[in-house]
């Protein structure tokens, strides 16, 4: 009597062969890589600034200017 023999379709791992393919993909375009980094980095800084210029108060704030009791009387 022979070996007991799997009768699955797989195979043991010793007999298994690996092989590796390279996948040839065009290179990335750096011009447009830059363009966005640089579109997001202001989008950024713009926000940024809104909110800052948001929480601090205005250099120039007056107060509201009282009515004339001169004008009023016309």
């Amino acid at each position: 009597m022979g070996k007991y023999v799997k009768r699955t379709a797989r195979r043991r791992y010793d007999e298994r062969h690996f092989s590796v393919r390279a996948v040839h993909r065009d290179p990335p375009d750096l011009h447009k890589l830059c363009e966005v980094l640089i579109r997001l980095t202001l989008q950024e800084v713009g926000q940024s600034r809104a909110q800052r210029r948001a929480d601090e108060s205005a250099e120039t704030y007056r107060e509201p200017a009282r009515p004339d009791p001169v004008s009023e009387k016309d």
